[in-house]
C-alpha cells in the first residue's frame, strides 16, 4: 500500500468535527469555499516520502503522520484553510477512485481483527482474554466488534504505543505526571471513550478531547490547547489501555529511590534534594502528626492546654509547605477546634473534636499507604487553591442564583447552572470580603458581567447560555474571567427547559445517590453533586419556625416520603422566604419542579434555590422565564392581594420575633445505626474525653475486645477479633473510633462531614 492509500485511509476518518479540532470553523468554511471555485491537485510521485497537494496557489504536503504533521508554504503558522483543503481533496479523490475504505472487504475486516490480536498477544502486561470492548464505563459505540474495518486498526495502534514511546513523546515528567493523572482518574466519569469512524476520548478535568484516527502520537488531535500538551496526549493513551484491561508501566523512581534501587553506595550516592527531601519530610510530618494524635488521646480530650493548640497550628504550616493541603487544612480545624475548647466558646465540643481527630488520622493511614506504593493521590494530597483549567465550549441552562454571607465575614452571590452534555451542575460565584464598600450581593444579580456577553447574572436565569474560552475547576466552579464570551440564547421553540434536567421525584433515590457517593469518610468533597432538581407530587404547607428563625416548606413524593425545604432568615432570604409564603397560599401548580441543594447532614433537608414552572417549559419571551429565581423575581401577578398581605404581616411577626408557630420536628432520611455501633461510638467517646491513664490499660483492653466480639457476632467483621499487642491504647481507639465512623457513613451516606 502507498502512502497515498494510507493517507486517504487515516482521512477517511475525518468528520467535520474532526477537522474543526484540527484548525477551527471559520478556517473549514474557508477551505470548503476554496475547494467550490478550485481544483486541487494531488501530486503522489514527486516524494516517495511525502504527498504534495496544490490548492490555491500553495503547495501541501504530507507524510506518514498525517494532517495533524502537514506542511504548508503560506506565511501561516501551524494549521490552515489550505491544509484543510488539501486534506478535503484527499477524502474526495479516495471516494471517487476505485478502492474506498468504506467498500473494506470481508478479508481486511478480519486481517485489521488479526493485526489487534497480535498486538494484545505480543504485550506481556496485556490480558490474554482481552474483549476488544472495554470497560461499562466506556460508550458501547467504540466496541471494535461493532465498527472492525474503522477501529481495529485503531485499537491496535493506540495498545501498541509503549511505555518507552510515551516517554519519549513527553519525557520522563511528564510520563510520570500523565500515570498518576490516569491513577487519580474515576473509572466511570473521569474519562469517556467512543467512536465510529475514529477513537474520542474525553477527560471529564480538565475539560479536554482527543480524536484519533491513526498515525503516531503527535496525531491525537486535542479540541483544546492546554499547556504542555504531550503529556495529556499520553494520558489519554494510558486511560485507552487501563480501559481495554491492560496494565501501564509505573513511571522510573527518581533521586534517592533510584540510587537505593541500584545501591552505589555512599560514595556515588546522589545528592540530597528535590523530590527526595520533600518526601522525608512528608514521612516525618506524618509521623509527628500520629504521635500528637495519640497524646491529646491519652491526656483526654477534656485537658488539652493552649500549647496542644500551637503544635497542631506548627503541623499545619508544615503540612502546607510539604504540599499536603488536605492535611493542612485539617490540622488547622484542630487547632480552632482546641482554641475554642480552652475558651469555653459555645461552638467546642469533644465529641466532634474526636471525630475530627479520627479522620485526621485515618487521612495519615492512607497517606502512609499510598507513600509506601510511591504514589501520590490528588484527592489524598488536596489543593493549594481552586485551579481553572480551559474548557473548549460549554453550552449550560440558568437555573437562577442566591446571595449569601459566610461565617468568615466574605459576601456574594452565586449562580448555578446546568449541563445538558454532561449532565452535571456548575456554579460561578462573584465575592467579596464584607467589609469592601460597594459590593452589594442582591445589586449583583442586576449588574453587568460576569463575562463579557452576558448583561448581568439575571439575563442567564431561565435561558441557554454558551460560554466560549471558559474556566473550569475541578469541583465544577466557573471562573468570572474576562476572557469569557457567553452567548445568550432562547430555546428552540419545540424545546422543554423541563425535559433537559435530570428530575429526581423519589426521594429515597435521592438518599441512595448521596450515599453511594459519600461512601468512604476520605472521598473527596463534591459540593455540585449535592445540588438536584426535585419533583414533589404534593407541597406541604411552609412554616415558620420562630425558635429557630428558620421556614420549613414540607415536599413529599409519591410514596409519601417528606423530605423539608429549609431557610434560615436573614436579610439575604427574607425575599426567598416571602415568595415561598406567598406562592404556596397562592398554590403551588401541580408538577412544578424545584432546584434545591441538599444539605450534609443525617436529615432529608435541602435549601431551596428556584421553582421551575410545568406550563413555563417552551416559553420565549422575557416575561415569562421557566425559572422562577425565588430570592430576587417578584410574585406573580396571580399571587398578590391577600397573599401579598399575609406576606408582610409574615415579615413584621419576625422582626419583632413573635413565636406564631410550634417547632417543626425535621424530618430524617437517616438509616438506624445498629445498638452495637452506637454503643462503641459512646465508650470511644466517654474514653477520649477523659484520657488514658497507666491504671486502666488492662481493664480497658478487656472492655474493648468484648465490644469486639459483640460487634463480629452482629455481622462487623472489619472490626478486628482482638486488639493487637504492637499498638498503644490510644491508637487502637482512633482505629475503632475511625471504623465506627466509617461503618456509620455506610449506614447514612447523608451523615455530616469531617472537613467543615
Amino acid at each position: 500500500m502507498t502512502l497515498l492509500d494510507d493517507l486517504r485511509a487515516q482521512l477517511a476518518r475525518y468528520d467535520d468535527d474532526a477537522l474543526t479540532a484540527l484548525g477551527n470553523r471559520g478556517l473549514l468554511r474557508r477551505a470548503y469555499k476554496d475547494l467550490e471555485t478550485q481544483t486541487a491537485e494531488i501530486d503522489a510521485a514527486a516524494d516517495a516520502e511525502a504527498v504534495a497537494v496544490r490548492v490555491s496557489g500553495h503547495v501541501v504536503r504530507f507524510d506518514a503522520r498525517g494532517p495533524a504533521q502537514a506542511q504548508c508554504g503560506c506565511p501561516a503558522a501551524g494549521v490552515c484553510q489550505h491544509i484543510l483543503a488539501a486534506a478535503i481533496a484527499l477524502q474526495r479523490s479516495a471516494a471517487s477512485g476505485t478502492e474506498s475504505v468504506a467498500d473494506t472487504s470481508t478479508a481486511d475486516v478480519d486481517a485489521t481483527r488479526r493485526d489487534a490480536a497480535a498486538v494484545a498477544t505480543s504485550d506481556p502486561n496485556l490480558d490474554p482474554n482481552l474483549d476488544p470492548s472495554p470497560n461499562p464505563s466506556v460508550d458501547a459505540d467504540a466496541a471494535v466488534d461493532a465498527h472492525g474495518a474503522w477501529l481495529a486498526p485503531l485499537h491496535a495502534a493506540l495498545l501498541a504505543f509503549d511505555a518507552a514511546a510515551l516517554r519519549k513523546h513527553a519525557g520522563k515528567a511528564g510520563y510520570r505526571w500523565a500515570w498518576q493523572y490516569v491513577q487519580d482518574l474515576d473509572p466511570e466519569r473521569g474519562v469517556a471513550i467512543g467512536g465510529d469512524k475514529h477513537v474520542r476520548m474525553a477527560f471529564a478535568h480538565p475539560r479536554i478531547g482527543f480524536r484519533y484516527m491513526g498515525g503516531g502520537l503527535d496525531a491525537l488531535i486535542a479540541d483544546a490547547q492546554p499547556a504542555q500538551i504531550e503529556k495529556y496526549r499520553v494520558a489519554a493513551v494510558l486511560a485507552y489501555r487501563r480501559a481495554y484491561g491492560a496494565t501501564i508501566e509505573a513511571p522510573e523512581p527518581t533521586g534517592r529511590a533510584r540510587a537505593a534501587a541500584l545501591d552505589l553506595g555512599m560514595d556515588h550516592a546522589l545528592p540530597e534534594g528535590g523530590e527526595a527531601v520533600r518526601e522525608e519530610a512528608r514521612a516525618r510530618l506524618r509521623e509527628r502528626t500520629k504521635r500528637l494524635l495519640l497524646e491529646c488521646v491519652e491526656l483526654g480530650l477534656s485537658h488539652l492546654s493552649p500549647a496542644i493548640e500551637q503544635r497542631f497550628s506548627t503541623l499545619a504550616v508544615w503540612a502546607q509547605g510539604a504540599e499536603y493541603y488536605r492535611l493542612a487544612l485539617a490540622l488547622r480545624r484542630l487547632a480552632d477546634h482546641v482554641e475554642w475548647l480552652n475558651a469555653r466558646a459555645g461552638g467546642a465540643d469533644e465529641h466532634r473534636l474526636c471525630d475530627e481527630i479520627a479522620f485526621v488520622y485515618g487521612l495519615i493511614a492512607a497517606l502512609d499507604t499510598a507513600a509506601a506504593r510511591g504514589a501520590a493521590p490528588a484527592h489524598l494530597l488536596g489543593r493549594a487553591r481552586n485551579r481553572y483549567d480551559a474548557a473548549a465550549r460549554l453550552e449550560l441552562l440558568g437555573l437562577g442564583a442566591h446571595p449569601w454571607r459566610s461565617a468568615s465575614g466574605y459576601v456574594g452571590l452565586t449562580m448555578l447552572f446546568w449541563s445538558p452534555s454532561e449532565q452535571a451542575f456548575y456554579s460561578c460565584t462573584d465575592a467579596r470580603p464584607e467589609q469592601q464598600r460597594g459590593f452589594d450581593p442582591i445589586a449583583r444579580y442586576r449588574a453587568p458581567g460576569p463575562w463579557a456577553g452576558l448583561g448581568a447574572p439575571q439575563q442567564a436565569t431561565g435561558r441557554r447560555i454558551v460560554l466560549d474560552g471558559a474556566q473550569l475547576s475541578a469541583q465544577g466552579r466557573l471562573s468570572g474571567s474576562d476572557a469569557t464570551v457567553a452567548t445568550v440564547q432562547a430555546l428552540a421553540p419545540d424545546a422543554s427547559f423541563l425535559a433537559q434536567l435530570l428530575v429526581c421525584a423519589q426521594w429515597s433515590d435521592a438518599a441512595q445517590a448521596r450515599a453511594e457517593r459519600k461512601r468512604s469518610l476520605l472521598a473527596e468533597p463534591q459540593p455540585m453533586r449535592d445540588w438536584m432538581v426535585l419533583r414533589p407530587a404534593r407541597f406541604g404547607e411552609p412554616r415558620f419556625d420562630a425558635a429557630r428563625q428558620t421556614l420549613v416548606w414540607p415536599l413529599f413524593d409519591e410514596a409519601g416520603e417528606r423530605l423539608d425545604l429549609e431557610l434560615p432568615y436573614s436579610a439575604y432570604t427574607e425575599h426567598a422566604i416571602g415568595r415561598i409564603e406567598t406562592a404556596a397560599n397562592a398554590g403551588v401548580p401541580p408538577g412544578t419542579c424545584v432546584v434545591a441543594r441538599m444539605r450534609d447532614d443525617g436529615d432529608a433537608v435541602a435549601e431551596p434555590l428556584s421553582l421551575i414552572a410545568p406550563d413555563a417549559a417552551t416559553a420565549r419571551s422575557p416575561e415569562r422565564s421557566p425559572v422562577d429565581a425565588l430570592y430576587f423575581d417578584p410574585a406573580p401577578a396571580a399571587q398578590s392581594g391577600l397573599a401579598g398581605a399575609l406576606e408582610g404581616a409574615w415579615k413584621r411577626l419576625r422582626r419583632v420575633g413573635a413565636r406564631t408557630d410550634a417547632p417543626v420536628a425535621p424530618a430524617t432520611m437517616a438509616s438506624e445505626i445498629p445498638a452495637p455501633l452506637r454503643e462503641l461510638r459512646h465508650a470511644l467517646l466517654a474514653q477520649a474525653e477523659r484520657g488514658i491513664g497507666p491504671t486502666v490499660g488492662a481493664a480497658l483492653t478487656r472492655t474493648l475486645e468484648a465490644r469486639l466480639r459483640r460487634l463480629r457476632d452482629a455481622g462487623f467483621h472489619g472490626f478486628p477479633p482482638t486488639l493487637a499487642a504492637d499498638a498503644p491504647l490510644p491508637e487502637h481507639l482512633l482505629r475503632l473510633h475511625y471504623l465506627q465512623l466509617q461503618y456509620a457513613r455506610l449506614y447514612d451516606g447523608g451523615a455530616e462531614s469531617l472537613e467543615g
